[in-house]
């Protein structure tokens, strides 16, 4: 069965320390012996927050840990405020699993003061997400093109977008350069809240992963005016990419992961390394992908490292930012 956004948020805020009975094959000496806590840097209802419980509901559905898992949201600062709380709660846990994404990697690069992925032990990316451009349901604009027309029409910050995190920022900023357009951007602390703005008719647009919009996208609440990629996608036939529009933009995605805290042991790495693993291969996981027109990208240890690493060159240089 596929799992919706409804039924993920039920399943967890009616379990959230789901026991399991029978210990999965761990990839080393180490295994859990006490309650685990998956950390969220984000709000419940964005993306992250989504992948999360479908990475929890997955691990605790397949009996792959012999421990408990408890949730933990802490939003705040484009995932700053989560990793902070790693920093100086859990630093050395290997009792502790945390989801990361692009935005986790961009929010340091325009607030240095910002807690990094230096924080954390990179892990596994699990998934890619592409941005589409997202306005309501009953908006004037059909495609791209229009909506930067009519933008370019009015004063200046005068179209307003609302963001989920410094990766959603990341976007816009793209699409102002390609299109000379400056946006007014609201920043909210995870997609979900940024999805109320759109719907509630605050904003104009938000730039989202289908993922956060799938549910609205298909009711016709919200539209796509157009992806930030080379070929439409074939889910989504109807939404042309932005070069088909005539705007340069470069392809931009969003990576989501998983890491453990810095200090945790390599055994316990590996374990985690390897129950993540498990967790891209069910059908379960395959099928939240294709129901959310997302990328299978499974990367692990230090290949995620090093993807990461080239990451980091790719957002400064869209960013105009020296290499640290």
């Amino acid at each position: 069965m596929l799992m919706t956004r409804r039924s993920l948020l039920m399943a967890a805020s009616a379990s959230p320390f789901a026991g399991l009975s029978t210990p999965g094959h761990a990839q080393g000496t180490w295994v859990p012996t006490r309650d685990v806590e998956f950390v969220i840097p984000f709000g419940v209802g964005g993306g992250a927050d989504l992948l999360a419980r479908v990475i929890h509901k997955i691990i605790v559905d397949e009996k792959l840990v012999p421990v408990s898992i408890a949730l933990n949201n802490r939003p705040g600062g484009g995932g700053a405020v989560g990793l902070g709380y790693i920093t100086s709660r859990k630093l050395s846990d290997p009792h502790t699993i945390i989801v990361v994404n692009g935005t986790t990697q961009i929010t340091p690069i325009l607030n240095p003061a910002a807690k990094t992925l230096t924080e954390v032990r990179p892990s596994m990316n699990v998934m890619l997400d592409d941005f589409l451009l997202f306005v309501k349901g009953d908006a004037p604009w059909n495609n791209a093109q229009e909506f930067v027309a009519a933008a370019k029409a009015r004063p200046p910050k005068s179209v307003a977008f609302a963001t989920g995190g410094t990766t959603d920022v990341m976007a816009i900023s793209v699409f102002t350069k390609a299109t000379g357009v400056e946006f007014n951007m609201l920043n909210f602390n995870s997609g979900g809240e940024a999805l109320t703005q759109l719907l509630g008719g605050h904003v104009q647009a938000c730039m989202g992963n289908p993922l956060e919009f799938i549910g609205h996208l298909e009711s016709k609440a919200v539209k796509a005016l157009g992806v930030f990629r080379d070929t439409r996608f074939s889910a989504l036939p109807n939404v042309p990419t932005m070069k088909e529009q005539g705007i340069n933009a470069p392809n931009f995605q969003m990576w989501r992961g998983m890491a453990t805290p810095r200090g945790t042991p390599d055994d316990a790495a590996r374990y985690w390394e390897g129950i993540f693993q498990k967790v891209v291969a069910t059908p379960a996981f395959k099928a939240y992908l294709k129901e959310n027109i997302a990328s299978d990208a499974p990367i692990a240890g230090k290949a995620f490292e090093d993807f990461l690493v080239g990451q980091e060159r790719f957002y400064r240089e869209l960013l105009g930012r020296p290499a640290s």
